[in-house]
């Protein structure tokens, strides 16, 4: 009988690859979700700015706001708001068009939030904090580069209403790009499913068939034992040697009969187990092929969705999934654990001087410069904007400060040149130390408030925030 494949090893091996597959999806779930507060929280903040911008529409964008706030924002759907929504903005769109032409008016006045000058200002300086806090896929990279640059272009002349438009159907366009990947990996784990579920069933057949050949040589052994004393007998009996012949001859007979029809049973068994064994090898085949597809396609995904785009730092959402796991390790170990929230000095004036790519370069320098000072244990991610944190594991407060001195001094030494003048860059930091039962909430407001102190103070230093008051 020919041997079999190793179902068992082969199930194994794709039940850790189904788990694997899993944890994937999982995580391509949390990115949605995160997507799905990034959007509430756009939402929310534009309609303040109609509020103030547009005091007509102020009854209007509150109704939104409260449907909007009833909504789960792990499963935020700005679908159900799509009425009110596109009758705000017409209603926007036609208060902009009843003011004089843009050539027409006197030089204006200095932006307020009060005025439409100043909800334009607000929305063209909080959008692209938004836009740069999402890992957007490759396929839609090009669209995001392309709305901040009209964002932070002075003389562009698009309407806030169209630029805020513009920005929540790129997120949604996103959620609904991560909507299919996960409804191609859903389908490829049903795939896997299958597989199992076969394997299981040929790993069964096989154990069957065992079953059988046993039964089938017990019956040929009792048979063959039977005519064999049945010989015997008439032997002991016979009178008649060419009687004795003739009952042997017939007996023989019987016995080369049921040896070949045994024969013969073994055959087609084993002709059957070869017919499923290359189904079950082809189909592992296929599945084996569209694993190693997917899992490319996963590590790609994976490597875009935990990876800020410009810096190539580890992102929000990468350090939502660390932070998990340092502090749970914080808890078991008993070991100290610091948070550092690092702020760049004046980074606004960088990028009102000399633009746009003056600032993408200096954020771009200050990542590589972390990623050369930090410890190996250390994790930073750029928050979004000019705003950066850090782990630092096993560090008490006091030792992280140390740390971050060392950091703060050398970029503070950092002269970047850009089409001929020079750059100055410096950045403040606030810390605090994790208390054993701390929320994750908490411990980013200490270091936050130390990080605002550190402003307070002169900038281009390190706070450190005092314990957690009881």
């Amino acid at each position: 009988m020919a041997e079999a494949p190793t179902a068992s090893t082969e199930q194994d091996d794709y039940r850790e690859r189904y788990e694997q597959l899993l944890g994937e999806l999982g995580r391509l779930e949390d990115h949605d979700q995160e997507l799905g507060g990034l959007l509430k929280l756009t939402l929310s903040r534009v309609l303040f700015a109609v509020d103030k911008a547009y005091p007509e529409l102020a009854d209007a964008a509150a109704r939104i706001r409260d449907k909007a706030r009833k909504q789960d924002e792990h499963a935020f759907e700005v679908g159900r708001l799509k009425g009110e929504l596109e009758d705000l903005a017409r209603r926007i769109r036609e208060l902009e068009a009843s003011q004089p032409d843009v050539d027409d008016q006197p030089e204006p006045a200095p932006a307020s939030h009060g005025t439409h000058n100043g909800s334009a200002a607000h929305v063209r300086e909080v959008l692209p904090l938004l836009l740069d806090r999402i890992a957007f896929v490759d396929s839609l990279e090009g669209r995001r580069a392309r709305l901040i640059a009209a964002i932070d272009d002075p003389s562009d002349r698009t309407l806030p209403s169209i630029l805020i438009d513009r920005a929540a159907t790129l997120i949604n366009d996103m959620r609904q790009a991560i909507e299919k990947e996960k409804g191609e990996l859903t389908r490829f784990l049903e795939q896997v499913t299958e597989a199992l579920a076969d394997i299981d069933q040929f790993s069964q057949a096989q154990s069957d068939d065992l079953a059988v050949q046993r039964d089938a040589r017990l019956k040929l052994d009792d048979s063959l034992r039977q005519q064999v004393d049945d010989i015997d007998a008439q032997v002991e009996s016979a009178d008649d040697l060419d009687g004795l012949k003739l009952v042997v001859r017939e007996r023989i007979n019987r016995i080369r009969q049921q040896v070949q029809a045994f024969q013969q049973g073994e055959e087609r068994r084993q002709e059957d187990v070869e017919a499923d064994n290359e189904k079950l090898r082809q189909r592992l085949a296929r599945l084996e092929d569209q694993t190693r597809m997917l899992e490319e396609q996963l590590k790609q995904s994976e490597a875009k969705l935990f990876r800020d785009n410009l810096t190539g730092l580890p992102n929000r959402l990468a350090f939502d999934h660390r932070v998990r796991l340092e502090m749970a390790r914080m808890r078991r170990d008993e070991t100290p654990l610091t948070l550092a929230i690092w702020d760049l000095d004046r980074f606004k004036e960088i990028n009102d001087q000399l633009g746009h790519q003056a600032g993408d370069k200096t954020l771009i320098i200050v990542a590589q410069t972390f990623m050369k000072l930090i410890r190996d244990v250390d994790m930073i991610a750029r928050f979004g904007g000019e705003e950066f944190v850090m782990l630092l594991p096993t560090a008490a407060g006091d030792d992280a400060l140390k740390v971050v001195e060392r950091i703060r001094e050398k970029l503070a030494r950092t002269k970047l040149r850009y089409r001929g003048r020079e750059i100055g860059v410096t950045a403040s930091c606030g810390l605090a130390e994790f208390e054993p039962n701390e929320e994750m909430e908490t411990v980013f407001s200490r270091a936050d408030d130390a990080l605002y102190q550190a402003k307070e103070q002169g900038r281009n230093r390190c706070v450190l925030s005092a314990d957690p008051v009881d």
